[in-house]
């Protein structure tokens, strides 16, 4: 009589071996997991733990090691399914017997993915990462990744229709600010308008630079006339960005020889953006030392830098003409010391926005 069904009591312990179960030596393959949570826990005597989840490890070939190896890194094999290639990682088909031992005789190497293959000479022999002891007749797995990205819930015509990844803060939202120093970096969609970074210099030293500061802006202006009153470095996060540069100058001179100051904006060496009128005053009854109103600078500068090739934005301070025998940076417009007994501040703000 045919039996349909055979009852557990039927079944004597031990009797269904892993060979039994995994017939073809390919390993187990689930379907897709919909529900449940896949984990690994504490292992017992006989149980092989592993701490890592293998995603894409579908290249796999099965060999039977023709003949012990001993402290050897050469294995030669028989009953070949499958194309052996350099990289696979080498393991032991039955897992409830660790028969790949190392050089200290230790037997974790059976299981644990460090031993790999480095050389095939031939389809029936290959080369392995270390020197290991295997009897004959072992059945092994050879494993290869087949792709080096991991990619998540794209069943939508690769389309996210999940919200399974937690960025900073445990949130859904990857446009995290990350604070980079003294700017901020700001990740997440390329959306237009979006801010990457945010770079400024502050400037209130009371100087005085002395000389020719003149600036010609007739036609372009040189990127080294006047002097150098601030300086920025960016490193540029995307190629396609544009950055807007806002500057505030307190500058004057010290004596009436020229009708006006100049101050220029560079990216390197390549001309942003000037001010070149910005027209002398005298102070009334407190003194006669001609001053300037801030001078403002607002800039874009766009199509000419690439993403991590740092760019060093720098604003020059003149005057227009030959005669200036000296020029004054943040001294508070230029009033006297018996006005003025504070430092005003000039400031450079770059805006990095796709």
């Amino acid at each position: 009589m045919a039996l349909s069904t055979i009852g557990t009591a039927g079944i004597a312990d031990d009797a269904i071996t892993a060979a039994k179960i995994d017939d073809d030596g390919a390993g187990f393959v689930f379907g897709d997991v919909t529900t449940g949570a896949l984990t690994a826990t504490g292992a017992t005597t006989g149980i092989v733990t592993f701490d890592k989840l293998k995603l894409d490890g579908s290249s796999v070939a099965t060999v039977t090691v023709n003949s012990a190896v001993s402290s050897s890194a050469t294995v030669v094999v028989d009953g070949v399914s499958g194309t052996i290639a350099v990289g696979m990682v080498v393991n032991v088909s039955d897992t409830t017997v660790r028969s790949i031992s190392d050089a200290s005789s230790e037997t974790a190497v059976s299981v644990d993915d460090t031993l790999t293959i480095t050389a095939v000479a031939s389809q029936t022999s290959f080369t392995v990462s270390e020197a290991v002891s295997i009897a004959d007749n072992v059945v092994l797995i050879l494993r290869a990744d087949e792709n080096s990205k991991m990619v998540l819930d794209a069943s939508a015509a690769s389309t996210d229709v999940g919200e399974e990844i937690l960025f900073e803060d445990a949130t859904g939202d990857g446009s995290t600010v990350l604070n980079s120093g003294e700017g901020h970096a700001i990740s997440g969609s390329s959306v237009e308008g979006q801010v990457l970074q945010i770079q400024s210099v502050i400037d209130n030293v009371d100087r005085t630079f002395s000389g020719n500061q003149q600036i010609v802006y007739a036609s372009l202006p040189a990127s080294t006339a006047g002097f150098t009153s601030m300086t920025k470095t960016v490193t540029p996060i995307s190629s396609r960005s544009k950055f807007y540069i806002f500057v505030k100058s307190f500058q004057n001179e010290n004596t009436n020889t020229d009708n006006g100051g100049v101050t220029t904006l560079f990216a390197d060496t390549n001309f942003i953006s000037y001010n070149g009128g910005a027209f002398f005053v005298y102070s009334g009854g407190f003194t006669s030392t001609p001053q300037t109103n801030p001078i403002n600078i607002q800039a874009v500068y766009f199509g000419k830098h690439e993403a991590g090739v740092a760019i060093e934005f720098h604003v020059q301070a003149g005057s227009a003409g030959t005669n200036t025998g000296a020029v004054r940076l943040n001294n508070g417009g230029g009033l006297p010391s018996a006005v003025t007994s504070f430092a005003v501040s000039s400031s450079m703000i770059i805006m990095e926005v796709l």
